[in-house]
């Protein structure tokens, strides 16, 4: 069923920063933009030869929004960045389009498996990374639908195949992200009792 991992770690993210994050603006924060994208999750608005769901148009203008909070240099850097991820995502859907076959198991694990690698490459700081990725696959499956349209007519963009893929590209971000802290305060553990051996 099209859609369920979406709803699936949508909820899960939900109950996760409602019930065991600290009370703070970013777990409010967090905790609504879930809920909305939960509930809009089966809207759709139609334009001129597209067909828009609303979770994309959110996800879209969250990352944005985000994204303006970086300044100068860096801003420009995590462009160019979530132009590489969108070109990738892009790339890898034509060739799923035009010869499915190179694809060994599910779509939905490749594409989030070549996204993470991407991210994971360009983009160190945590906190940005799933800005950036949330930006360059919205980017790219613009661009994507835009080559379709020509060639199919009216297409979906966002579509629940689209928002699954984003729910697991999303969640092995953070898994990764958890792993980096994890190895993180090992190694501060480790330093310190090194330091106090030393003393």
């Amino acid at each position: 069923m099209e859609g369920i991992f979406f709803y699936w770690f949508g909820w899960i993210g939900w109950i996760i920063t409602t019930f065991f994050m600290k009370k703070s603006k970013v777990r409010t924060a967090v905790s609504f933009i879930l809920l909305l994208l939960i509930i809009a999750g089966d809207h759709t608005y139609h334009l001129t030869g597209y067909s828009v769901h609303a979770p994309f148009i959110l996800i879209f203008l969250f990352s944005l929004v985000f994204m303006t909070k970086t300044k100068g240099f860096m801003q420009l850097y995590y462009l160019i960045c979530s132009l590489i991820i969108s070109i990738g995502y892009v790339c890898f859907c034509l060739f799923e389009l035009f010869d499915p076959i190179w694809l060994f198991f599910d779509r939905k694990w490749m594409l989030s498996f070549v996204i993470l690698y991407l991210i994971l490459m360009l983009v160190k700081d945590p906190t940005h990374r799933l800005a950036v990725v949330l930006i360059g696959i919205c980017n790219g499956e613009l661009l994507y639908s835009m080559i379709l349209t020509k060639f199919f007519g009216e297409i979906e963009i966002g579509n629940f195949v689209f928002l699954d893929a984003l729910a697991f590209t999303i969640f092995f971000i953070l898994i990764w992200n958890s792993l980096e802290k994890i190895a993180q305060f090992f190694e501060a553990n480790i330093h310190k009792g090194k330091a106090r051996r030393n003393y």
